[in-house]
């Protein structure tokens, strides 16, 4: 069934022209690139200042504060990018291990987001007048570093594995299946 969806999500309209332009899912994979770079280095400062590792002289507070609409700018463009990525090449990520992963990873992160909303971020203030970084926010920091850094690490290996031929091979505008890698520069 979900390999159904796959295939029919990939042949539509947009999904097929982005697949066949000749730098549509180029484009998209690049921008998703660029997201990715700027909403990590948001978060990556967040869980720095979090763990007590960097921005000293600033309040939790404050660059929870300063980042928050970065953030959520930053999480829109990835997720956006991400669809579109993945409406492209549907049935080749469905059969691909590395992205599996990643989705599970990201649920990950939604459930890390879910028990430490209320607890760390939304307490920011709180936490600012603690005389001691609570062990909690070091926690929600540090398991964020680790799931962000492992979905990076997935979300790279998508590219560098052939998922196993699928019933349904899809041409490239060359004619060969997606799931060929065609590297003249070699």
């Amino acid at each position: 069934m979900l390999v159904s969806f796959a295939i029919w999500l990939q042949n539509t309209e947009l999904f097929s022209f982005l697949r066949y332009a000749p730098y549509g899912y180029l484009v998209i994979l690049t921008l998703h690139v660029v997201c990715i770079t700027l909403f990590g280095a948001t978060i990556l400062v967040t869980d720095l200042r979090l763990l007590g590792w960097g921005l000293l002289d600033h309040k939790i507070a404050d660059v929870i504060g300063r980042l928050r609409l970065l953030k959520r700018v930053g999480l829109l463009s990835v997720v956006t990018c991400g669809i579109l990525l993945y409406g492209s090449k549907a049935e080749e990520y469905y059969y691909n291990p590395f992205f599996r992963a990643k989705m599970i990873l990201l649920f990950l992160v939604a459930l890390h987001a879910g028990i430490f909303w209320q607890s760390v971020y939304r307490r920011a203030a709180e936490i600012d007048a603690s005389p001691a970084l609570p062990g909690r926010a070091k926690i929600a920091a540090g398991l964020s570093l680790v799931l962000w850094l492992a979905i990076a690490c997935a979300g790279r290996a998508i590219g560098y594995i052939s998922p196993a031929s699928s019933p349904h091979h899809y041409a490239r505008s060359d004619g060969l299946p997606l799931n060929i890698k065609v590297h003249p520069e070699r």
